[in-house]
């Protein structure tokens, strides 16, 4: 959201007279506009936490942006929890390039083999497969009708899917392979 309000300006809000000019006030329009997290992340989170699992976010926006979101969406608590954060701009190119999952790999101890990416767009899904990883849809209304195929599942939400779920799915993968 940053990156598109400094690229087309803040807008007005009934929140602040002028645009926002510090990040405090940035903030806490970001905070005014987010939606709630997907169903079932916040808890698929705390739940591969609990079991010892390793946690990353991978995105392709700006650093800045996303941790501002991320502080906002998931909290500070979980977000300061993460394994591994990488933005875009901690690597030379963007998805659908692997090159973020790759390094967040690396940066766990983990083989690309072993990671399960979720992901809501063809393009996060091309990064993940292509970096050698398993990945899991949730895909959103705006990419529900994008070409999902190469994914191990595929969820509208993640409310009714378990960590015991998706580590069944993954070790089926790891064995058929």
């Amino acid at each position: 959201m940053r990156w598109y309000f400094k690229e087309h300006g803040w807008p007005s809000s009934t929140i602040f007279e002028t645009p926002p000019e510090g990040d405090e006030e940035r903030a806490k329009l970001i905070d005014t506009l987010q939606v709630e997290p997907r169903p079932g992340v916040l808890r698929l989170m705390d739940e591969a936490k609990a079991a010892g699992k390793k946690l990353s976010v991978c995105s392709a926006a700006t650093k800045s942006s996303v941790v501002l979101c991320l502080e906002n969406l998931i909290g500070m608590e979980r977000f300061q929890g993460l394994d591994c954060f990488l933005a875009g701009d901690d690597v030379k190119e963007k998805k659908p390039d692997p090159l973020i999952y790759m390094t967040a790999a690396k940066r766990l101890g983990v083989s690309e083999k072993d990671c399960l990416v979720v992901e809501d767009s063809v393009i996060g899904l091309q990064a993940a497969t292509k970096a050698g990883m398993s990945c899991v849809i949730t895909y959103t209304s705006s990419t529900a009708e994008q070409d999902f195929k190469d994914a191990i599942a595929i969820y509208p939400d993640l409310s009714n899917v378990r960590l015991s779920d998706l580590e069944l799915l993954l070790q089926n993968v790891v064995a058929a392979n």
